[in-house]
């Protein structure tokens, strides 16, 4: 092994331990903060269960308002905006896509564990290497 090599070993170990301690600091910190804090987040957590409640029961009554008057915008700050929803089963829409020859995505995953195990003449398969890094680097 070259000292180069047996070096830059020893940079990236220290460099982890170091990124780990600011890490577990800040872990800690965060710990100390959620506890002194405690109170301040249990009302976060209700305020945010409250708004959602709230806008939920806005949206129903901004439906409902919709449904009597057909007026798409039934009082200020509040609207309906109209969604197209298509539903179809997707079997039928694949092979009505592959007759049509629409551009269809290659599931690249599903198809490379394929071609790993298949003859395809259109695919080459080469090694090429690629350095790994231990997660426990000893230097």
């Amino acid at each position: 092994m070259s000292d180069q090599l047996k070096e830059q070993i020893k940079v990236v170990a220290e460099a982890r331990r170091i990124l780990q301690e600011v890490k577990d600091s800040r872990d800690e910190s965060l710990k100390r903060w959620e506890e002194d804090n405690n109170e301040l987040l249990a009302h976060y957590m209700l305020g945010v269960k409250v708004v959602a409640d709230t806008e939920a029961k806005l949206r129903e009554l901004t439906l409902q308002a919709y449904a009597k008057t057909g007026n798409k915008a039934p009082a200020p700050g509040v609207g309906i905006r109209e969604v197209t929803k298509l539903e179809y089963f997707t079997e039928y829409a694949y092979d009505w896509a592959l007759e049509h020859k629409m551009a269809l995505s290659l599931d690249k995953k599903a198809f490379e564990r394929v071609a790993q195990v298949s003859s395809l003449d259109f695919v080459t398969i080469t090694k090429e290497p690629q350095a790994t890094i231990s997660q426990d680097l000893v230097p």
